[in-house]
């Protein structure tokens, strides 16, 4: 029983650090994606400013402002204060431009959510 907790958290952890470290390998891909907004649009918005300011603190904010749009339909309660126009380019990006965010909030909320059966886990079997 052990075993399987330590072998959960050991995973949970490489997941979560995996998820840092291919965010600092695609910070290329982050940067070449504000470029085109800034050249579609004239500037780059706050958000993405503020948090790439913040470091490795926050990776992940700074590119929500490129996922929401991607996975959420235009009009929803996520995307609402989103203007059109940057919906639209955001959804007229290729494939190539998007899938590392995509993998790279796939790989953190993988790593999050098993967290939470590594705690219980630990909490039911291990700690009584």
């Amino acid at each position: 029983m052990k075993f399987f907790f330590v072998a959960l958290s050991l995973f949970c952890m490489l997941m979560i650090v995996s998820a840092f470290a291919y965010s600092t390998l695609k910070n290329k891909q982050h940067k070449d994606l504000c470029d085109k907004f800034h050249k579609q649009f004239g500037y780059v918005p706050n958000e993405i400013t503020l948090f790439r300011s913040g470091g490795m603190l926050f990776t992940f904010q700074k590119d929500l402002y490129f996922l929401l749009p991607l996975i959420f339909k235009e009009g929803s309660f996520f995307v609402r204060n989103i203007n059109k126009d940057y919906y639209t380019f955001v959804h007229g990006l290729s494939k190539k431009e998007t899938s590392w965010i995509k993998i790279k909030f796939s790989l953190l909320i993988i790593g999050l959510l098993l967290v939470i059966p590594d705690y219980m886990f630990f909490v039911y079997f291990i700690k009584q």
